[in-house]
C-alpha cells in the first residue's frame, strides 16, 4: 500500500506540530502540487491520497487526482471547508464549489455545533472507535450528493437512477437523546461509474493542536489503509421479505470487489438469527470474494414461524470489519388486522372513536431509496419506524413511484417478491402502530399494453389487476388504506404537470363528444357558445379534443384560435379523472369493505389538473402537496378542502432554490421555520395535519432538488427540519382529544372555476388577494367552496359568501347562490363584472338597472360607506380585466339589495385584482358589518399584515393556529371574545405556534411548550 500526502505549509492556516510532521512523513510520501503531478500517474495500487490542507485544492494536480481517484485510488480530506479553496488563488478569492462537483458532491453545507452532547462510531462501520479523542466537538459540513444523472426508467417522471455510489457515516455527533445531528467523518463509496471502487473518506473538522496531540495522525493512518483497500460490495438480502408460517427461508449475500487491486479476498461470515428478541440461529462461512459477481445462497435450517426475524451479520477481513442488518416476516395475519381502521370525520381522522391528528413521514428506504420493494430491507424499517413511533410520528406514506413493469411485467403477473416485501412493510408499521398510506401510481397510471391511461379499457382492467394483488392480501388489514395516484395529470404521459393535454387517441375522442353530449344536449346549442358555425360544427363526430395549442389564451394572437372549447375540454377532464378515481375507489372498496381511498394530489388548484372539488365524491378524504407556493400556503390549504371531509397536507417539504452562485440559499435552519411554517399551515381552516416529504433524502436520483429535500441528510444524520416533525408529534399527543365537532367559520369563499378553466384565468390571483385580505388584514377565519360544488353550502352555513372576481360564473353557479341567499338570509359579495356567463357571454343577472361591461382604467374610484379609495390596475390588467357599470351612474360604488331573506353586495370592479390590498380589506370589512359578523378577537398589540392568527372553536375547548410571515419577532397581545381570556406571547420572526386551550380558555399545551401567558 502507497500513501501520498499533499501538504504546503505555505497555505493560511497550514502549520503543523513538529511530532505530527514527523509522524506523516513516516506514513506517506509527502509533496507539494507539483509532486504530486509526477507522482501520481505511475502510482501502484493499493494507494490513498491525504490531503492534509484538505481545505485546500492542488490546482495544478486536479486532473491528475481525477484519474487516480478513477483507477480506483482512495482519497483522505482533512478540514472544515473540504476542497472549497483551489490553491494557489488571491486572498480575497470566495469558496468554489466546482472541485467538489467534479466528485458528485453537490454542496458541502456549514453546519454549527448546536446541541451536540457527543462523538460516535456508527454500528455498522464500528472501526474508528479508537480515534474519536483527536476529534474535536466543533462545527463541520453536510454533503449533499448527486451521483447520478440517468434514469433506470426514462419513461417515468419518478423514475429513481442507478446506485452509483453510497455514503456512510464513520463517526455521529449525536444530543442527549442519541439522535444523530452530523456527522463530522463520512465514507463514500464509489459502486459504478467513473470512479467505481474508489474510497473516499472526508474528515470534515479543522484540525487544532488538539487534534494531532490526541492521536490525529494515527487515525489519518487507519483512514488512508481502509480508502486504499478500495470497495469491496456485499449486500444482505433475504429471498423474500415475508415468509408464510412454515416455509423455509433462505438468504443471499450479494459479493464482489470492486477495488483497484481485484485479487481474490477472504472474508469470515458470522451470522445471528433473533426471533422476536429470541437467539434462534447462527451460521459461520468462510467467503472468497473476487472481481466476479457472486449470488451466494444460504439456507436457514428452520421453518418460519410468525413474527419479526432479525438479522446481524459481521464480516471480517484482515482489520476490515463489516457489520450488516437485515430482517424478514413470518405472516402474522393477527398483528395485521389488530384494532380498528381508520377512519374520516368531518375535518380530522379517527381511530377508535378518537381524532387523530395526523403527523406523517413519507418514507421508502435509507440507501436504495424508491427500489425499497425490490431491495427491501426490513430491519432498516423496523429501525426507523420504532424511532419515528417514539417521535410522535402515526403515518408512513409510501407506495410505487416508478418501475410498474417490475411490479407486473406482464399483465396478470404480479410480482411475488414485491408483493411479500409489501407485505413485510405493512407488518413493520403495524408493529409500530403506524398508519401506512399506500399509492399505487403516480402522475399518471401505466397503461401496460392499454393506450390511454384513463379510458382505454385494457389500461384500466391491468391497473385493476395490479391493485387487486396488493389488496386483497390486506382485504382485513387495519394500518393499511389506499391512495389511487400520486399527483395525476391528465391525459397524456409524457405531458404531466402542465394542465389537460389531449393523448390523441380515440378513446378520449369519443369519450370527449359523448360528455359534450349529455352537457349540452344538442350540438346547435354548443356552436354559438364556442362562437364556431354550424357547418364546422355539423355532427359530434366533427369534434376533437383541443391542443392547448390551438387555444387563444394571450390578449394578442398572431393567429386565430379557438376560446370556448377549453373551458368544456378542461371540465371533461376532470369529469373523466372523477369517473377513473371512482371506478377504481370501488373496486377497492369491493375488495376490502371499509378501507378508505384517496387521490395524493399536489398543487394542481389553479393549473387546470385534477382538481379535488371534483372528484371529492369518490373519495374519503382530500390532499394537498404544499410546494412551491410558499407566498400562498394558507391559500393552497383552505382551497384545498371540501366541506364534510379531512384534507391532509399530504405531503410537504421544500423545493431547492439556489442562489445566483449556485449556492444554497436558504440555510439549514432557514429551512425547518418554513416546513414549521407549512405544518402550522396544514392545520388551518380544520387542516387535519401534514405528512413530511420525505425521511431519507434520494440521491439516487437524476434531480437536483431531490439530492436537497428530506429530513435527514445523505449521511443519515437529522437535520433541523427533522425537530419540527418532533415538535408536531409531542404536541398533537397532548391536544388530539379536543379536536372534536370544529365549529364552522361565519364566511365562505367561493373558488370560479369557469374563470379558472377557461382561457382568460385569473381566479388564483383573485382567491390568493382574497385570501390575504381576509386572514391576515382583517384576521377573518373563512372556508373555501367551489363553483360547481355550492350544494354544499348547506353544510357550511355561512352568513357571508364572497365571490372574488369571477367575470366568468356558470349560470347554475349564480341559480345556486341566488337561491342560497335568497333563503337563508345570508349575504352574497361580488366583485367584478356581474353578468356573464362560464363562456364569457352576457347573462342578465345585476339587478341594480341596465348594465354595460367596460374597460378598466389604470386607477379606478370606488366609495365604500362615503370612504373613496383608489384601486391599482397595473401591467396589463386594463387588457386582461374588465368592469361593469351601471348605466345610470357609471361611477364606480359599493352597492347593496335585498335579496329574499338575504342581501347581494356588489362591487362593479374586480378589487381583488388590484394591485392593493387596503382596499379590498376596507371592502370586505364592510360586508362583515352588513352581514353582522364582528371580529373573534381584540386586539390590545402586534395586529399587523404579517400574522395570521385563527381560533378553531371545537367542542370543548380550541386549537390555535399562528404564523409568521414577518422579518421581525411579534408580541402580541389579543382578547377572546368567546372566553373574555386575554393572551400575551411572542411570536418570532418566520416562526409558527400552535396551542390549545379548554373550553374555560385555559392553556392546554403549545407547541415547543411555547410560553404563553393567559390572563
Amino acid at each position: 500500500m502507497r500513501l501520498i500526502a499533499w501538504h504546503d505549509p505555505r497555505l493560511p492556516g497550514a502549520g503543523l506540530p513538529a511530532q505530527a510532521h514527523a509522524e506523516l512523513q513516516r506514513l506517506a510520501t509527502f509533496c507539494d502540487a507539483e509532486g504530486l503531478t509526477a507522482a501520481l500517474p505511475g502510482c501502484t495500487m493499493p494507494a490513498t491520497l491525504i490531503l492534509v490542507n484538505g481545505n485546500h485544492v492542488p490546482r495544478v494536480a486536479w486532473s491528475e487526482i481525477l484519474a487516480f481517484l478513477a483507477r480506483g485510488g482512495g482519497l483522505v480530506v482533512l478540514g472544515d471547508a473540504p476542497l472549497l479553496h483551489p490553491w494557489p488563488a488571491e486572498s480575497s478569492q470566495p469558496e468554489q464549489l466546482a472541485y467538489l462537483r467534479d466528485l458528485h458532491i453537490h454542496e458541502a453545507l456549514p453546519l454549527a455545533n448546536t446541541g451536540w452532547q457527543s462523538l460516535q462510531v456508527t454500528e455498522r462501520l464500528p472501526w474508528l472507535g479508537a480515534h474519536l479523542a483527536c476529534l474535536p466537538m466543533s462545527a463541520t459540513r453536510g454533503f449533499v450528493l448527486r451521483p447520478t444523472t440517468t434514469k433506470d426508467h426514462p419513461a417515468d417522471s419518478g423514475s429513481a437512477g442507478p446506485i452509483d455510489a453510497l455514503i456512510e457515516p464513520l463517526v455521529i455527533a449525536t444530543d442527549t437523546s442519541g439522535r444523530p445531528l452530523a456527522a463530522p467523518v463520512v465514507l463514500i463509496e464509489t459502486l459504478r461509474g467513473h470512479f467505481a471502487g474508489s474510497r473516499w473518506i472526508f474528515i470534515n473538522q479543522r484540525p487544532d493542536t488538539a487534534f494531532w496531540e490526541n492521536g490525529g495522525a494515527a487515525l489519518l493512518r487507519a483512514c488512508a489503509a481502509y480508502a486504499a483497500s478500495g470497495v469491496t460490495e456485499l449486500r444482505l438480502q433475504p429471498d423474500l421479505a415475508c415468509w408464510l408460517p412454515g416455509e423455509r427461508p433462505g438468504l443471499t449475500l450479494t459479493a464482489e470487489q470492486l477495488s483497484a487491486d481485484r485479487t481474490a479476498r477472504s472474508w469470515q461470515l458470522d451470522l445471528a438469527i433473533e426471533h422476536e428478541g429470541r437467539p434462534l440461529t447462527r451460521l459461520q462461512r468462510e467467503l472468497a470474494v473476487d472481481r466476479y459477481p457472486q449470488r451466494i445462497g444460504l439456507p436457514l435450517d428452520f421453518s418460519v414461524e410468525p413474527g419479526f426475524y432479525a438479522i446481524r451479520a459481521t464480516l471480517r477481513c484482515g482489520d476490515e470489519v463489516r457489520q450488516l442488518r437485515q430482517g424478514f416476516w413470518g405472516l402474522d395475519g393477527a398483528l395485521l388486522t389488530r384494532g380498528e381502521r381508520l377512519g374520516a370525520g368531518a375535518d380530522y381522522f379517527e381511530r377508535a372513536g378518537q381524532p387523530m391528528p395526523i403527523v406523517g413521514m413519507t418514507y421508502m428506504a435509507p440507501t436504495v431509496h424508491r427500489k425499497f420493494l425490490q431491495l427491501p430491507n426490513v430491519a432498516d424499517w423496523e429501525a426507523d419506524f420504532a424511532e419515528l413511533a417514539a417521535a410522535g410520528v402515526n403515518l408512513i406514506r409510501t407506495g410505487i413511484w416508478t418501475g410498474w413493469r417490475q411490479a407486473m411485467f406482464i399483465d396478470g403477473e404480479p410480482s411475488e417478491p414485491l408483493l411479500r416485501a409489501i407485505d413485510a412493510f405493512l407488518l413493520t408499521a403495524a408493529r409500530h402502530g403506524l398508519e401506512v398510506t399506500f399509492t399505487f401510481f403516480a402522475f399518471t397510471p401505466e397503461c401496460w399494453e392499454g393506450g390511454n391511461p384513463y379510458l382505454d379499457p385494457r389500461a384500466i382492467a391491468a391497473q385493476k389487476r395490479l391493485i387487486a394483488s396488493i389488496v386483497r392480501r390486506h382485504a382485513a388489514s387495519t394500518h393499511v388504506h389506499w391512495d389511487l395516484i400520486n399527483e395525476p395529470s391528465m391525459f397524456d404521459p409524457k405531458r404531466v404537470f402542465e394542465g389537460p393535454r389531449s393523448h390523441g387517441d380515440a378513446f378520449e375522442a369519443a369519450a370527449f363528444r359523448s360528455w359534450l353530449q349529455h352537457r349540452h344536449g344538442d350540438i346547435e346549442l354548443l356552436a354559438p357558445l364556442w362562437d364556431e358555425t354550424t357547418t364546422k360544427l355539423a355532427d359530434w363526430p366533427d369534434i376533437q379534443p383541443p391542443e392547448h395549442s390551438q387555444i387563444g389564451l394571450n390578449t394578442t394572437e398572431i393567429a386565430v384560435k379557438g376560446h370556448g372549447s377549453w373551458l368544456d375540454y378542461t371540465l371533461f377532464s376532470q369529469a373523466a379523472f372523477a369517473g377513473w378515481a371512482t371506478e377504481m375507489a370501488d373496486f377497492i372498496r369491493h375488495l376490502a369493505p371499509g378501507a378508505m381511498v384517496t387521490v395524493g394530489q399536489d398543487e394542481a388548484l389553479g393549473l387546470q389538473r385534477p382538481a379535488n372539488a371534483f372528484f371529492a365524491e369518490a373519495i374519503d378524504y382530500t390532499n394537498n402537496h404544499s410546494w412551491w407556493l410558499n407566498d400562498a400556503l394558507l391559500w393552497d390549504t383552505l382551497f384545498a378542502k371540501v366541506p364534510g371531509k379531512p384534507m391532509l397536507v399530504q405531503e410537504t417539504g421544500i423545493m431547492h432554490v439556489e442562489a445566483p452562485t449556485g449556492r444554497s440559499k436558504r440555510s439549514e435552519v432557514e429551512l425547518a421555520h418554513l416546513l414549521e411554517r407549512k405544518y402550522a399551515y396544514a392545520f388551518a381552516g380544520g387542516g387535519a395535519g401534514a405528512v413530511q416529504w420525505i425521511w431519507q433524502i434520494n440521491y439516487h436520483m437524476d434531480n437536483l432538488n431531490e439530492s436537497h429535500i428530506g429530513a435527514l441528510r445523505a449521511d443519515g444524520t437529522h437535520k433541523p427540519e427533522a425537530e419540527v416533525t418532533w415538535a408536531f408529534g409531542a404536541f398533537c399527543r397532548k391536544v388530539g382529544h379536543l379536536l372534536r365537532d370544529r365549529r364552522q367559520p361565519s364566511v365562505a369563499v367561493v373558488y370560479p372555476y369557469s374563470n379558472d378553466y377557461g382561457n382568460r384565468r385569473f381566479a388564483v390571483e383573485a382567491t390568493q388577494r382574497a385570501t390575504r385580505a381576509l386572514a391576515y388584514e382583517l384576521k377573518q377565519p373563512f372556508a373555501s367552496i367551489g363553483e360547481y360544488q355550492l350544494d354544499g353550502l348547506a353544510a357550511l352555513t355561512p352568513q357571508l359568501i364572497i365571490l372574488p372576481s369571477p367575470h366568468a360564473l356558470s349560470e347554475l353557479a349564480w341559480a345556486k347562490l341566488s337561491d342560497y341567499v335568497f333563503h337563508s338570509g345570508a349575504t352574497l359579495l361580488v366583485t367584478g363584472p356581474l353578468s356573464l356567463n362560464e363562456y364569457w357571454h352576457p347573462a342578465a343577472r345585476a339587478p341594480f338597472g341596465a348594465t354595460l361591461p367596460a374597460n378598466l382604467a389604470r386607477e379606478e374610484r370606488l366609495d365604500i360607506a362615503g370612504t373613496r379609495y383608489w384601486l391599482s390596475f397595473g401591467g396589463d390588467k386594463t387588457a386582461r380585466l374588465a368592469k361593469e357599470i351601471v348605466e345610470a351612474e357609471p361611477a364606480a360604488r359599493f352597492m347593496r339589495k335585498p335579496l329574499g331573506s338575504g342581501t347581494l353586495l356588489w362591487c362593479p370592479l374586480p378589487a381583488e385584482m388590484n394591485d392593493r390590498v387596503e382596499p379590498v380589506a376596507a371592502l370586505y370589512d364592510h360586508a362583515l358589518h352588513i352581514a353582522g359578523i364582528t371580529a373573534p378577537l381584540l386586539w390590545h398589540s402586534g395586529r399587523q399584515s404579517g400574522i395570521y392568527i385563527e381560533k378553531q372553536t371545537m367542542a370543548n375547548g380550541a386549537l390555535w393556529v399562528l404564523v409568521s410571515e414577518a422579518g421581525e419577532d411579534e408580541a402580541l397581545d389579543f382578547t377572546d371574545h368567546t372566553s373574555e381570556r386575554r393572551y400575551r406571547l411572542t411570536l418570532p420572526a418566520g416562526r409558527a405556534l400552535l396551542f390549545a386551550t379548554d373550553a374555560a380558555g385555559e392553556l392546554v399545551a403549545a407547541l415547543n411548550d411555547h410560553l404563553i401567558a393567559v390572563s
